[in-house]
């Protein structure tokens, strides 16, 4: 999935240098593998740190409530149905945001990674297609996506 990161960067470039938005909500890469963080760009040169792939499992609705400025969020189909819901419920207005939609492939459950190298410590875990790469000290596995999605994903059917 982390190939859309680059449209979500140019969405994102734009929104902000159109003055669409004032805020572009987010995940930036981790310095943790499997550990992406909710980010905030404000500004142009900060879109550039925006990052997508199998990490970013964090509903970002969650953080909307109570925010006063316009702001793009980047969502899978389970963020969409969470921000109707904000909406509905008076907790952001609608003509305040800007849903950049990202079709959802599923993200990686990274306890059950863990688990399958216990003891191991994990440096680097990839993507490449259908696959998860996990790489440490002297190891590389690859691992069909399938295998290691959250038990949520695994039953979606709102991917986009």
């Amino acid at each position: 999935m982390k190939e859309y990161t680059p449209k979500i960067r140019e969405i994102a470039r734009k929104l902000l240098q159109e003055k669409k938005v004032d805020v572009v909500l987010g995940f930036r890469k981790g310095t943790i593998p499997m550990m992406n963080e909710p980010f905030l760009a404000k500004s142009i040169a900060d879109a550039d740190e925006l990052y997508w792939d199998s990490n970013c499992g964090i509903n970002l609705a969650n953080y909307l409530p109570k925010r006063k400025e316009k702001i793009a969020v980047v969502a899978k189909g389970c963020d969409s149905r969470n921000i109707v819901t904000h909406i509905i419920e008076n907790q952001v207005k609608r003509d305040q945001l800007f849903i950049i939609g990202v079709p959802c492939k599923g993200m990686i459950d990274k306890r059950q990674i863990a688990a399958m190298f216990d003891g191991k410590e994990i440096e680097e875990v990839d993507e490449e297609g259908d696959n998860i790469i996990v790489k440490g000290n002297g190891f590389s596995e690859t691992i069909p996506r399938s295998d290691v999605l959250q038990d949520n994903c695994t039953l979606c059917i709102h991917h986009n």
